[in-house]
């Protein structure tokens, strides 16, 4: 192997030894906040974290987007569907550079809809985007910025009837963004859970 190949095959052998750290440190914080939340003040409904995957497009073969559903046990009792018939409030941990400014976040989500006493009970991990869709504005989707560095993002008008099929219902979803590098292990709770608690403190729609 000449030196030029050479290098350029421990380039690559670098660049999947970085991919796979950064994965084993998400792995950590998921595992973190499944293991770790307050069980008395939110309900988890599905420990599975929510991700994309497909076979026939490379953007498939590894994850980049990962996110876990809460609720509060404050917003109503767990209906036999084990869902609380009020807001959910995802945490998604998104390396997407694209999509992201080459800075990797986390984005926390309060999520309104209609009626989740008429949902079945859990959630496949494939049903990644009918909520990585809505947090991204992707599709169907519009925002506008509020107070605070928050974002609203509610259905195109020309859309609504779609989401309402395709999207469980969604009437509202507002966003706060924070930069993922500064998640830590000694604040990663009171920044996640601390940002849920000030969306919850929004009116709902």
């Amino acid at each position: 192997m000449d030196s030029v190949n050479k290098t350029h095959a421990q380039n690559i052998n670098n660049a999947f030894k970085v991919v796979f750290k950064t994965l084993e440190s998400v792995e950590n914080l998921i595992n973190c906040c499944i293991s770790k939340f307050d069980q008395e003040q939110y309900h988890l409904p599905t420990e599975r974290f929510l991700r994309f995957s497909s076979d026939r497009t490379w953007q498939g073969w590894i994850y980049w987007s990962f996110i876990l559903i809460f609720q509060r046990t404050e917003d109503g009792p767990l209906e036999k569907n084990n869902w609380i018939n009020g807001p959910l409030y995802a945490v998604e941990i998104d390396l997407d550079a694209e999509v992201n400014e080459n800075a990797p976040q986390l984005l926390i989500a309060k999520m309104e809809y209609d009626d989740i006493g008429e949902w079945p009970e859990g959630l496949s991990p494939s049903e990644h985007g009918k909520f990585y869709d809505p947090i991204h504005e992707e599709k169907y989707f519009e925002g506008k910025d509020l107070e605070d560095g928050l974002r609203c993002v509610v259905p195109k008008r020309s859309c609504e009837d779609t989401v309402k099929r395709s999207y469980k219902n969604l009437r509202r979803t507002i966003v706060k963004r924070l930069p993922l590098v500064e998640i830590t292990e000694e604040n990663y709770l009171d920044e996640i859970f601390g940002g849920i608690e000030q969306l919850a403190k929004l009116p709902l729609k």
